[in-house]
């Protein structure tokens, strides 16, 4: 199984956060300590929509109520409003307490949008929509303007490397900090979580096949781990 699959985060504390501000406010929603619809944007590989799905599950439990259309079906729904408030009610009188919207990539919702801002206020907080996009401004203002907007940038290699680690070394593979942190180096200029678990699935591969390690800092290429 890929890094990426095996090691990916299962609660809002093992989430690899941009900076201590980003991450105090998604955990402040996860606490109930912050309320409203939420907005999540950042560029390919950032984590947008494994942290919404942690969010629906850290405030609804394990029984949380998540809508399954998409949003093209959802949009659709000739008495949107209806169909959320009937929700609503019933996720009040459940563990879940509010009815949740997980609407990714949501840039490329076009029709029938005005209906979910009119079904969304006439809920209130009986609905909570968490949306992600790699593109903010193609999401309708009058979405953008309910949602606190919260920006998601690319991840440092530094920010990747304790993670990583985690990964291998959970794998059997020991080597050292700065060792790792040069190869995931190599793939910072993407900052894409996707690509530097990869550098985790190939490092592995080396190890499982007794093949040596790339060279670092001009370092011989290895076979043994340190």
């Amino acid at each position: 199984m890929k890094c990426e699959i095996k090691y990916a985060p299962t609660n809002l504390n093992e989430v690899i956060y941009p900076n201590v501000a980003v991450e105090r406010r998604i955990k402040g929603y996860g606490k109930g300590e912050l309320e409203g619809h939420v907005m999540l944007h950042g560029p390919n590989g950032t984590g947008k929509t494994t942290v919404a799905k942690l969010l629906v599950q850290e405030i609804g439990g394990d029984s949380a109520m998540l809508e399954s259309l998409g949003f093209d079906e959802l949009l659709a729904k000739q008495d949107l409003r209806g169909h959320l408030l009937q929700a609503a009610a019933l996720a009040r009188l459940s563990s879940s307490g509010k009815y949740f919207l997980l609407l990714n990539e949501f840039d490329n919702a076009k029709k029938g949008v005005n209906k979910l801002w009119t079904a969304l206020d006439d809920c209130a907080d009986g609905v909570m929509a968490i949306i992600t996009t790699n593109e903010p401004l193609g999401v309708h203002i009058s979405v953008r303007s309910r949602c606190d907007v919260i920006d998601m940038p690319g991840l440092s290699a530094v920010a990747v490397l304790p993670r990583v680690q985690f990964a291998l070394e959970s794998e059997g593979l020991h080597l050292p900090n700065q060792q790792v942190l040069h190869y995931l180096k190599v793939q910072e200029r993407l900052m894409d979580l996707r690509k530097y678990f990869k550098v985790a699935d190939e490092l592995l591969y080396l190890q499982r096949n007794g093949l040596p390690y790339p060279p670092w800092n001009g370092a011989a290429p290895t076979l043994k781990s340190v």
